[in-house]
């Protein structure tokens, strides 16, 4: 059934609305109407108003449940729980054996092809009163355009309109013949706006009315063609059309009653080729005869050109399709299982198979899938039922009939229909075996050099302890050999040695600090820091560089002692690492340490200058200078020693608090750099004024010191003998005997001990004991990198002393446990 071959019906259909002065007659006299129809084999009237007969209306087509009760077939129908629910919902209930549908037992024996029945059902509602329902039983569903049901709907709406005019009391009568007047004159001018041509024709071929749109067309005024011969006007004919050997439609709508639609090919008075499609709709009269046919043209060459520009650019995929390594594919889900129903011929050389036998067998393509992929084509299945979305993407493997095997890529898309049930499958299937095999090889390549990274991070850790170990005992020496000789020969070779071993360790410590950093493990520990200590401990450290160099070395400090919250180790090595710089380039002049507070409302800022009188920097070289393993002078005739890591690492250092760095230099003048680091204050602020250098606070304690290398050993027992208790335990079983004969106030634990348990072994044992659950147990070790300090704080020791030890350092550590 088409819309056109149903306009005739809803022409009648709106002169018995038009026409009738009773809601029960209009409502019968229409479901005659529409049951005529070869699809509607019938139709009732269920009303829910009781202003209407409590009845309800129906009519079946002849041949159709004569035997039987109509009535009781209508109760059975609206008994069906799932009728019901489909009618609430789209308003169409197809009917089949499932779910023991009542619907599908009432039909099944009057129709061949029983899935396709479906009823439709509408409300015949006005405003917001519902007067009864619209059902119509569908022979075939699948023959009934969208647009038909939406005509239905409206023809309800209409009814109902209907319904409650003959049914509701008017004040005005008057005002609605005129509005009736006014809404006749607008469906008139609505009509003559119209795109289509519409012609009302005779059964002599007279043209006896026509809109003005057929102006559009033929380029005729209105007057030139009403009373003209309709095949003068459509085709310039002097006799009726006689396409093909067939008579004019129009003639077999007068006879039959029945719509006709056909497509005509016009060519212009300029020779421009178009196309046509005309319906020709009977208007009968009162009596059912035909008198007239409207005959609707609309122009459709537009749409003809397209498709057929649309089936040669197809052909032209095609062929693009079939020449390319790519597999197309369209898969039915219109059956009870998906079929295979179109491959390009790039199936045949991806898979190795022809495709024809693969559409002819559909085993094929699913056998063709590598054994342990096909759970996963499942799971796309199972997911794309429970999630409902269209598009697929996946990978998995093949084996060709030679039994190589192939990486494919598959991507699809599922189209559905207004109802949401799946239709077809389009799908798109590529070899991706090289790329498979690139990308399998590079995560091999990624796993090597991860491997290597880590041999390397091992084999730098062990290298480290190797060296720190014996240096440690040789700083420690030459220190006491400093220390306990006056003879100038051997004080001169002293500070040489000392020297020397200094260097090394700052270029280790460099290297090691720059590789923390670089792989981010080094992580901000922050505790409160006293300004004006932390000023006193740089000013001793480079008070004796300033004398040796004759340079001199100015600290400005603020106003007063601040304490602030931050990781005062990375404070310190910044302030090291650029007054380290400031003094190797300044040979004559000054170096100057500036620190200022800059604290707002919701920032505060740790402002650091550091100024000198040196060599300066070239312009060209200011952006390279925080580059790793880069100096002001450069190659093998370079002025100045070290590594070239000291600006780097103290860029990084800066950034990792937060904060910012910036440079201004003049050669021959000197440099500037300053520096921004954002800080919290502690909860509790305190003014410090002066600080205690003394050892008062270790008087009377006593401390153990767990080391193996005798060596090292005896430089802490030099290092502490005028200053604290101390004993030594070489081995872990010496250290547990200590430590039940003693009570220490603090352990210095080594973590590599020869002999017996690991030094994070004999703690947590030491722990264990509640005489030492208060006690600091801190861990004295060469293995530097912050990882290593991370993982030695989460075992449980209260602390870290890096190796080689410097004695102020030892002794300020020792100390700040005892403060705390």
């Amino acid at each position: 059934m088409s819309q056109y071959s149903f306009a005739s019906v809803v022409q009648k259909a709106y002169r018995i609305i038009s026409s009738s002065d009773n809601p029960c007659q209009m409502l019968d006299s229409l479901c005659k109407l529409l049951a005529n129809e070869k699809e509607f084999v019938f139709v009732w009237i269920e009303p829910v108003n009781p202003m209407l007969k409590d009845n309800k209306l129906c009519f079946a087509r002849e041949g159709y449940f004569d035997k039987h009760d109509k009535r009781l077939i209508i109760q059975h129908f609206t008994e069906c729980t799932s009728f019901i629910t489909d009618r609430n919902k789209n308003g169409i209930h197809k009917i089949s054996s499932e779910n023991n549908d009542r619907c599908f037992n009432i039909i099944k024996n009057y129709f061949p092809d029983k899935n396709s029945a479906a009823i439709f059902s509408t409300s015949i509602r006005y405003d917001q009163t519902e007067f009864a329902y619209l059902n119509i039983l569908i022979t075939d569903i699948s023959n009934i355009p969208e647009e038909i049901f939406s005509l239905l709907k409206e023809l309800a709406a209409d009814v109902a309109a209907k319904i409650n005019e003959l049914t509701t009391t008017t004040k005005d009568q008057e005002k609605q013949i005129t509005e009736s007047s006014e809404n006749q004159d607008y469906l008139k001018t609505l009509l003559h706006c119209m795109y289509e041509d519409i012609v009302v024709i005779d059964k002599n071929y007279n043209v006896v009315d026509v809109n003005n749109s057929r102006l559009k067309i033929s380029g005729k005024k209105t007057e030139e063609v009403l009373g003209a011969k309709c095949y003068a006007v459509s085709h310039g004919f002097d006799k009726p059309c006689n396409f093909y050997g067939e008579e004019c439609p129009m003639q077999e709508v007068f006879k039959t009653g029945k719509s006709r639609q056909v497509r005509h090919q016009l060519i212009t008075e300029n020779g421009i080729v178009k196309y046509v499609d005309i319906l020709f709709s009977p208007f009968k009269n009162e009596s059912g005869e035909v008198e007239r046919v409207i005959e609707t043209i609309r122009d459709v060459t537009e749409t003809v050109d397209a498709q057929l520009e649309l089936k040669a650019k197809e052909i032209q995929l095609k062929q693009i399709a079939n020449s390319l390594d790519i597999v197309f594919f369209n898969l039915d889900l219109s059956g009870r299982k998906p079929k295979l129903i179109y491959l390009s011929e790039g199936f045949n050389k991806v898979w190795g198979i022809d495709r024809t036998l693969a559409i002819e067998n559909q085993k094929i393509w699913f056998n063709s899938v590598y054994e342990e992929d096909r759970p996963k084509i499942f799971h796309l299945v199972r997911e794309y039922i429970k999630t409902k979305d269209p598009n697929i993407k996946t990978e998995f493997r093949i084996i060709r009939p030679d039994d190589s095997m192939r990486w494919i890529s598959l991507r699809t898309k599922i189209t559905t229909d207004a109802s949401g049930v799946s239709k077809q499958i389009f799908g798109i299937a590529e070899d991706i075996t090289d790329k498979k095999l690139l990308e399998i090889e590079l995560q091999n390549a990624y796993q090597k050099a991860k491997e290597s990274i880590n041999f390397k991070n091992y084999l730098l850790g062990n290298i480290n302890h190797e060296i720190r170990t014996p240096l440690n005992a040789i700083l420690g020496f030459t220190q006491i050999l400093k220390e306990e000789t006056s003879k100038e020969v051997i004080d001169e070779l002293a500070d040489k040695i000392l020297c020397a071993s200094n260097r090394l360790l700052n270029t280790l410590d460099s290297i090691i600090e720059l590789s923390d950093l670089q792989s981010d493990s080094r992580k901000l520990i922050y505790n409160e820091v006293s300004i004006f200590e932390l000023l006193k401990t740089v000013q001793h450290k480079f008070f004796s560089i300033a004398q040796e160099k004759n340079v001199q070395f100015e600290v400005i400090e603020p106003d007063q002692d601040i304490t602030i919250r931050s990781d005062e180790f990375l404070l310190k090595k910044i302030l090291y690492q650029l007054l380290d710089n400031a003094f190797k380039y300044t040979n004559q002049g000054s170096v100057t340490l500036s620190i200022r507070f800059n604290i707002k409302e919701n920032e505060n800022w740790l402002v650091l200058d550091v100024s000198d009188t040196g060599i300066g920097i070239e312009p060209e070289k200011l952006k390279t200078i925080f580059e790793a393993f880069r100096q002001g002078s450069e190659g093998l005739a370079r002025s100045y020693q070290g590594t070239g890591l000291g600006l780097t690492l103290a860029k990084k250092m800066i950034e990792l608090l937060g904060g910012k760095i910036s440079v201004e230099s003049e050669t021959g003048i000197g440099s500037k750099f300053s520096v921004h680091i954002p800080f919290d204050f502690p909860e509790q602020k305190e003014m410090k004024n002066g600080n205690n250098n003394g050892h008062s606070n270790l008087e009377g304690k006593r401390i153990l010191i767990v080391e193996d290398n005798q060596l090292n050993a005896e430089v802490l027992r030099h290092y502490l003998k005028s200053v604290i208790n101390t004993d030594i335990a070489f081995d872990s079983n010496q250290a547990f005997e200590l430590s039940e004969k003693y009570l220490y106030d603090l352990v210095l634990m080594d973590i590599s001990l020869k002999n017996g348990e690991s030094g994070i072994e004999v703690m947590k044992k030491m722990k264990l004991r509640d005489e030492y659950k208060t006690v600091p147990i801190v861990a004295l070790t060469a293995f530097t990198f912050d990882e290593d300090k991370n993982k030695f704080i989460a075992e449980g020791f209260d602390g870290f002393i890096p190796k080689p030890i410097q004695r102020n350092e030892l002794l300020n550590e020792i100390k700040s446990y005892f403060r705390k």
